[in-house]
């Protein structure tokens, strides 16, 4: 049970420093430890106040608090619970004191105040800096120290631990226990990023319940592709076991439930051109899985091109495009509806494998919208002639021939007639219409702007998307 959940304990302490012992505690952390290993930290606090030379130490968390404090204990019904209090005499202006009188939402916004300097964030920066220097590639390392110079437009910065290993940039070390807004984790980002000075975020905060994460928590793990690294006994252990940086890894799903933890050496990061390090990028998209989304469209387009005829609606009722059609998240149900969506998927396919050839990875090119047309200019140009529903198409196909490696490879008079197919049906199928979005989940290698930048960003982005905005 979490120490918040307990109505007694709402003015206990959130967190405690307890050194040379476990470090960083949190007040769910403690209550969720057995009575023996609890009281036994209990222990070791006491005697370690005592004078005990292998005792604890333990202060407060609050930011500019650091003053001395122990583990209480209260029951509720047959079960004890521990709590952390501040000893007498310490902490009287601490808004987790006791006695405090600033209220609970007063003392909650004051937390995260932004004193970088507390108990906590020194001693990782200095456990940071201390096992960095394990590493047999260790030249040298930095605690809030040397002034990182900006570029005129943008102010300079104080890295909390920068540190240089041989064969690898000068890394910079943010530690994190309070909340830092949004625009600052993006400021700091890129101006790391501007240095080629790869930056990590250590998350180690004072509630740190997976389930319940603070903004800024998710705002660097989302940086840092759904990982979160943290600095932990096992992976202080694991690092003077291997003489190197060992860090916590948490990986996140797409849901932002853990999927695994895992500890993993600094050195076994992958350091992209943009962006934070990561050891799992969980953002990227499956390209196989998504391949496979269009598979049954393709199937059903060469079953209709086997009619010999210029299909219509009547011949949407075979097997293979019944099957493409139940395949998509949101089936169109009206008749027209899917043969207008046939249509558009049979001018997208056709774009694709021409530019899938024009990138090396298939040597013919496959026409899914006629049977006779000498290249894809000559198709494009009489499909966009035709007055109906599908000149709707025309930005679409504009779309598809500027994110694709057809880009560069048509001639002039396509775009003339993808402006005359605007101009002549205003009604366009735009980024919110529901073809657009079946789109998006069919191709989102060019029409899921997220997708497609998470995919430029890895490096991942196919040669065939590859267009005119990633040139």
């Amino acid at each position: 049970m979490a120490a918040e959940k307990i109505p007694d304990l709402q003015r206990s302490l959130k967190g405690a420093l307890i050194l040379p012992g476990p470090g960083v505690v949190s007040a769910e952390d403690l209550v969720a430890m057995p009575e023996q290993i609890w009281r036994a930290l209990r222990q070791k606090i006491t005697d370690g106040f005592k004078g005990d030379q292998h005792g604890f130490s333990a202060t407060c968390m609050f930011p500019g608090c650091g003053g001395n404090v122990f583990i209480s204990e209260k029951a509720k019904g047959e079960r004890r619970y521990p709590y952390f209090a501040h000893r007498e005499g310490e902490g009287l202006g601490c808004p987790w004191h006791t006695h405090a009188q600033m209220s609970l939402a007063d003392a909650r916004a004051a937390q995260y105040q932004g004193n970088q300097v507390s108990p906590a964030h020194e001693f990782l920066c200095k456990e940071l800096a201390r096992l960095v220097r394990l590493d047999k590639r260790f030249l040298s390392v930095e605690i809030d120290k040397t002034y990182v110079e900006g570029d005129g437009a943008t102010h300079g910065r104080f890295p909390d631990v920068r540190f240089k290993w041989d064969g690898l940039p000068e890394c910079v070390l943010e530690v994190q226990l309070s909340r830092t807004f949004q625009p600052e984790i993006s400021e700091r980002g890129l101006f790391y990023q501007s240095k080629g000075m790869p930056l990590l975020w250590v998350l180690h905060g004072v509630e740190p319940k997976m389930e319940n994460l603070p903004t800024a928590f998710r705002d660097v793990i989302h940086r840092h592709k759904l990982n979160a690294f943290m600095l932990d006994q096992e992976a202080i252990d694991a690092s003077e076991r291997q003489q190197t940086l060992v860090l916590r890894c948490l990986i996140l799903d797409a849901d932002w439930k853990l999927s695994e933890t895992l500890l993993v050496r600094f050195d076994q990061l992958t350091f992209p051109d943009l962006g934070l390090p990561y050891y799992r990028n969980m953002l990227l998209p499956n390209l196989s899985e998504i391949r496979q989304r269009r598979a049954p469209w393709a199937a059903a387009l060469r079953a209709l091109m086997k009619m010999d005829i210029r299909w219509r609606e009547n011949n949407l009722d075979i097997p293979e495009v019944t099957a493409a059609f139940e395949a998509l998240p949101v089936p169109f149900a009206v008749l027209g509806e899917r043969y207008v969506f046939a249509r558009l998927m049979a001018v997208s396919l056709t774009i694709l494998s021409e530019a899938t050839r024009i990138a090396g990875a298939r040597e013919d090119h496959e026409n899914f919208m006629y049977h006779r047309m000498p290249n894809l200019t000559a198709s494009l140009n009489h499909f966009l002639q035709v007055r109906d529903a599908q000149q709707s198409f025309a930005r679409v196909i504009e779309i598809l021939t500027s994110r694709t490696a057809v880009h560069g490879h048509l001639n002039s008079s396509v775009e003339l007639h993808i402006t005359r197919a605007a101009w002549a049906w205003p009604d366009q199928i735009s980024h919110s219409h529901p073809m657009f979005l079946m789109l998006k989940w069919l191709i989102p290698e060019v029409f899921d702007d997220v997708v497609r930048e998470e995919l430029r960003l890895a490096g991942k982005l196919p040669g065939w998307a590859s267009g005119q905005d990633t040139e």
